[in-house]
């Protein structure tokens, strides 16, 4: 027995790949986020750290990333209503 598959009206469509666009990204800066930490991390633990001047700018960056990423989800919540 076939089922009849639906097709979604073309605005929902786009809604659909903005939203997974949206997703993707705010997983990809929040790895980078959580990357960053870690690397920060490991160093503060280890006998005779330091960090590296660029430390602080890259996690500046991936904050900025992460905020603008989750910034981008606002349309999200109305599909958990």
């Amino acid at each position: 027995m076939a089922t009849k598959r639906r097709v979604l009206p073309e605005r929902s469509r786009v809604t659909v790949r903005r939203t997974v666009a949206a997703l993707r990204r705010s997983r990809e800066a929040l790895v980078d986020l959580e990357s960053q930490l870690g690397e920060i991390l490991i160093r503060v633990r280890s006998s005779g750290a330091t960090l590296d001047a660029g430390a602080s700018q890259r996690l500046a960056g991936a904050k900025h990333d992460v905020v603008a990423a989750m910034a981008g989800l606002d349309h999200v919540g109305h599909l958990f209503a």
